[in-house]
């Protein structure tokens, strides 16, 4: 075999050498390839995932939270917000949109500023139209551009703490007269210059304060089990009648004593779910609060009349009638209108019928103007008629 023979076989060989290592890098390479674009496939898929369930997320706290809330860019553009936002931003406003065009509550725009500025969150309180807002602000993380804003509505917040201080206030004050009293009198029973008679009045005054603060303890017992759900109403089918004739007599003796006329307007054949005892206790109280405050000559009246699926029963007096600053607040604990001897019991009274006739799944009002009286109503679930 000659030498170029030789020589061209060698070339041969070693171009089907090469040949073969290219074709099985190009081989490598596609499938590397292949692999690659299933990892990116895969990872787009999974990004649709997040952002299909990011997107449910947002749609869910769009619908579900209370709370307004604004996602808000560098540029302080408003670029999202959820349903409880839009009903307080300008409405139709297409987004992107700058905050300004957006959040009516001007309070919010410094507190958004400030808070890219760090990655805690800023408050501000602010009031309108007598309601009370608190605003916060804060950097969704250190490396995020977008700001959360949330306007929250604490109006009922602030009023309950309001109501917790005034109730420390008014036990404290109620516990502390009555017992400042029965010390006074126990000093002077103490003492050597106290005739029987004089003995007598005391110890009848000491009665009447510790049975005052017997009052006191067990209504507050009554109103926290209430409240607290402890004290279930047991409903049965009553007739209206038997609920209301029981109380006019227990309260007859009381209101003729002051030379009042107690009568009762039931419309016939009405029957309610009710627990008699605590409904008897709603109309009790109402009644001795109205024999309290008319004068001697006075009226009251029960009534009762259907309304749809209601009873309404009504205890109307022509007593001195009740403030219009009070009558939102007269259902409160301790809350005393200023009527005639306001000073009078617990103020625990109205609290406890409210959540009596609310446990019922009943409303309960008071209708009045100074110096015309005042009619009290509440209604229960009426029993339709079978035909």
């Amino acid at each position: 075999m000659s030498f170029w023979s030789m020589a061209g076989m060698i070339g041969l060989a070693a171009l089907a050498i090469y040949l073969g290592w290219r074709w099985r890098r190009a081989e490598r390479e596609k499938e590397q390839v292949a692999q690659a674009r299933r990892a990116l496939r895969d990872q787009v898929r999974s990004l649709e995932v997040d952002s299909a369930r990011q997107a449910e997320f947002l749609e869910a706290v769009a619908r579900v939270s209370a709370e307004a809330i604004w996602l808000i860019d560098r540029g302080e553009m408003v670029v999202w917000m959820n349903d409880a936002a839009r009903l307080i931003s300008v409405p139709q406003r297409p987004l992107p949109a700058p905050l300004s065009q957006v959040v009516q509550q001007y309070e919010t725009f410094a507190l958004v500023q400030v808070a890219f500025s760090d990655d805690d969150p800023h408050e501000r309180q602010f009031a309108s139209d007598d309601r009370n807002y608190l605003a916060v602000a804060r950097r969704l993380s250190p490396e995020s551009a977008l700001v959360a804003l949330t306007i929250s509505d604490v109006t009922e917040l602030l009023r309950l703490g309001r109501s917790r201080r005034d109730f420390l206030a008014n036990i404290s004050h109620d516990l502390r007269t009555p017992i400042a009293a029965i010390q006074l009198m126990v000093e002077t029973l103490r003492s050597d210059a106290v005739d029987d008679e004089r003995r007598r009045k005391l110890l009848n005054s000491i009665f009447e304060q510790t049975t005052s603060l017997q009052q006191l303890s067990q209504e507050m017992l009554d109103l926290s089990m209430i409240e607290s759900g402890r004290m279930p109403l047991k409903l049965v089918e009553t007739a209206v009648a038997d609920l209301i004739e029981p109380v006019r007599l227990r309260m007859a003796a009381q209101a003729e004593h002051k030379g009042i006329t107690l009568t009762t307007h039931l419309a016939p054949g009405l029957r309610v779910w009710a627990d008699v005892n605590h409904v008897q206790r709603v109309l009790q109280n109402l009644l001795h609060n109205a024999i309290k405050f008319t004068p001697e000559k006075g009226r009251i009246q029960v009534r009762s009349e259907a309304a749809g699926d209601e009873v309404i029963i009504a205890v109307a007096d022509t007593g001195a009638g009740i403030a219009t600053d009070d009558i939102e607040q007269i259902f409160e604990r301790f809350y005393k209108a200023n009527r005639v001897r306001s000073d009078e019991g617990t103020g625990l009274g109205l609290a406890i019928a409210r959540h009596i006739v609310l446990g019922h799944g009943g409303r309960i009002w008071v209708e009045s103007e100074p110096g015309r009286g005042a009619t009290f109503f509440f209604t229960l679930l009426r029993i339709q008629d079978q035909d």
